[in-house]
């Protein structure tokens, strides 16, 4: 079985989005790659087995036809209270999971094998996973810039501290990424 990851973009002030959903240039390192960053996504196809989103990014790709090309070819799991009538354009393998963090990722696991489990969006489904103590590591590819205000990826994690151990620190031009194993 592979690992949880978080994986998530994330500006230096700590948001994943502006505050109306925007991107921000948040993702722009992955559609006009450096060499090192190029790497850093490889691997992230080579070893990712299965993703698992919330319904709001979901809705996001979705009204960009953001799953029609999708690089992921793996299964993914959206978190929902309400699974649609029809899949998005693109979006037809997607399994929607209305019974809770715990059962999307037993069916994310199972469907990747010995590949990782992506926890990739958004903010509210990560503080979940982190909360119940299911993410292995996070990795966040720090965006060189400062958004001022939107959707905090940290927020709502309660009191209690997670101890991290840094495995990797890639530095590439507009982004770093980082690399942490959460210690259990």
């Amino acid at each position: 079985m592979g690992k949880v990851l978080l994986d998530m973009a994330m500006s230096l002030d700590g948001f994943i989005a502006g505050p109306n959903d925007e991107d921000g240039g948040l993702h722009d390192y992955f559609f006009s790659p450096s060499d090192a960053t190029a790497r850093v996504i490889e691997e992230g196809f080579q070893t990712t087995g299965a993703t698992i989103m919330g319904r709001r990014t979901y809705d996001t790709g979705a009204e960009q036809d953001g799953f029609v090309d999708t690089p992921y070819k793996v299964a993914h799991f959206v978190l929902t209270h309400d699974a649609p009538v029809r899949a998005a354009s693109g979006a037809e393998g997607f399994t929607f999971v209305t019974d809770g963090i715990e059962s999307a990722l037993k069916q994310a696991q199972a469907a990747a094998g010995d590949k990782d489990v992506v926890v990739g969006g958004g903010a509210n489904v990560a503080q979940q996973y982190l909360k119940a103590r299911l993410v292995d590591e996070i990795q966040i590819h720090l965006v060189h810039t400062l958004l001022g205000a939107g959707i905090p990826l940290f927020k709502h994690l309660g009191t209690e501290q997670i101890e991290l151990e840094t495995t990797r620190v890639i530095e590439a031009p507009g982004v770093t990424h980082l690399r942490f194993r959460v210690v259990k």
